[in-house]
């Protein structure tokens, strides 16, 4: 038996379901969105490529999406969903390409129980990842048929993301919303803390999911470049100056989770997504403590001790057994 099988074997069966159950609804969407290829034959072949590990960090986002709806529409609040790098809205995952929603479908996933934000604010630098998206977003259908995304509903830009951080809130505003969950996948450090910043001090009523490029900080630290000393010290803002050749990936983490909380977001914790060879990387999510707990953040508790438990390998597994691929296991 492979190592992934043996680590498997060892998984509580009500976990493994767990997860069974979110890649089954991601891939059912992504199947879809690739049948209907959302598009003309150039957008088809625009697609984010990469490994299982991918699938962790969407479940997450998917995972979170429904109970934050619930509660704030249950309070009358109007509500957006916010992705500065949004990509091309289709990936392909793992050794088998399996089709997935991209980070800006996922949210539409829910829609037909009823769970719609009311506006979209979407964009990607690359104008063909854009447009791709675009045709996606506006080719998506309910299980009825019926489209459910109109042009009111949606913006999708091609800007650059440090530009648009600064003029979100403004964006926002303008359209009446009162409360966002924005979603940070950055490549790299390609976020500046500056931008970061005066989005989330300029519309402070929004939730943060980012992900933070854990190992990329030993490798940057061990380069000795200034320039890539530079880009990291940007994107992690007050107090990087002291970060080093001597430094660590917590020192690191340490620092981005004060200045979160310097910012208003003072309840973040980081939900592990570990690939293969030691890759790794984190998402923060970063909302504001209340004083009776935030109930959306218990929600991304519970997300947490769900993907932690699993490597890229069991991922692998689970998804082509989803995918009819592989029989079940006998565990």
């Amino acid at each position: 038996m492979s190592g992934g099988l043996e680590e498997m074997a060892r998984e509580p069966m009500g976990e493994r379901a767990r997860l069974e159950s979110h890649l089954r609804l991601l891939t059912d969407a992504g199947n879809a969105v690739q049948r209907r290829n959302g598009t003309t034959d150039s957008d088809s072949s625009v697609t984010y490529d990469k490994g299982p590990w991918t699938a962790l960090k969407l479940i997450c986002l998917e995972y979170y999406i429904p109970a934050y709806i619930d509660i704030l529409h249950r309070q009358g609040r109007r509500i957006a969903y916010v992705d500065l790098f949004a990509g091309p809205g289709l990936n392909l995952i793992g050794s088998n390409h399996t089709p997935f929603p991209g980070s800006p479908l996922v949210p539409l996933i829910h829609r037909d129980t009823g769970r719609c934000f009311d506006f979209h604010l979407l964009s990607d630098s690359n104008r063909g990842r854009a447009e791709a998206l675009r045709s996606r977003m506006s080719s998506w259908r309910s299980k009825g048929g019926s489209a459910l995304i109109d042009g009111q509903d949606y913006l999708i830009l091609s800007e650059d993301a440090n530009e648009l951080a600064r003029k979100v809130p403004s964006m926002l505003n303008e359209r009446g919303v009162s409360h966002a969950l924005i979603f940070i996948d950055p490549e790299g450090f390609d976020l500046e803390w500056s931008s970061l910043s005066a989005m989330a001090e300029g519309f402070p009523r929004a939730d943060l999911i980012l992900l933070f490029p854990s190992a990329g900080v030993p490798r940057v630290l061990g380069l000795y470049d200034e320039s890539g000393y530079a880009k990291m010290r940007r994107a992690i803002g007050p107090g990087s100056e002291m970060l080093g050749p001597g430094s660590t990936e917590e020192d690191a983490l340490e620092l981005y989770r004060a200045n979160l909380k310097s910012i208003g977001k003072e309840l973040s914790t980081e939900i592990r997504i570990t690939g293969p060879g030691g890759f790794h990387y984190h998402l923060i999510p970063a909302v504001r403590e209340t004083s009776s707990g935030n109930p959306w953040f218990r929600v991304l508790m519970d997300a947490k001790s769900l993907v932690e438990g699993f490597g890229p390998d069991i991922v692998q597994i689970v998804m082509d057994q989803v995918e009819g691929r592989m029989g079940c296991l006998d565990v």
